[in-house]
């Protein structure tokens, strides 16, 4: 079973790894290395379908999660959303408002998301064990 989990983890980096690479070529190659509106949904096409990939792997792993890692990762995914929907609503009503001067991006939101994720599921395997 510890193989199995070490495989899908690994198939889900390479997945994240190459969503993430994808991600970052399209928006940086966009208007520098093509001008071609057909290329850029070409580009964002490949991105989609490896984002998919990288959803069904981690799919993938979860099914084989037990059920004590399943309810840490539950409980991470759960904390994450509620934060991300309370934060990112109160970011982007800050600039409505005038209370930041600067328009809300998606990557802080993204980084925030990764952050959230990341130390709820150390804090929930840590009070679990």
């Amino acid at each position: 079973m510890k193989e199995i989990l070490k495989k899908n983890t690994k198939k889900l980096a390479i997945w994240t790894v190459a969503w993430v690479g994808s991600l970052a070529f399209l928006t940086g190659a966009e208007n520098t290395l093509w001008d071609s509106l057909l290329i850029t949904k070409i580009g964002l096409l490949i991105n989609f379908a490896i984002g998919i990939g990288m959803i069904i792997a981690n799919k993938n792993l979860f099914d084989h999660y037990d059920e004590l890692q399943k309810k840490i990762h539950l409980e991470a995914l759960a904390l994450t959303l509620g934060l991300t929907v309370i934060v990112g609503i109160s970011y982007e009503v800050s600039f409505d408002f005038g209370v930041i001067n600067s328009e809300p991006e998606g990557e802080y939101l993204v980084i925030f998301i990764s952050i959230c994720y990341i130390v709820s599921t150390l804090l929930n395997s840590r009070r679990y064990k």
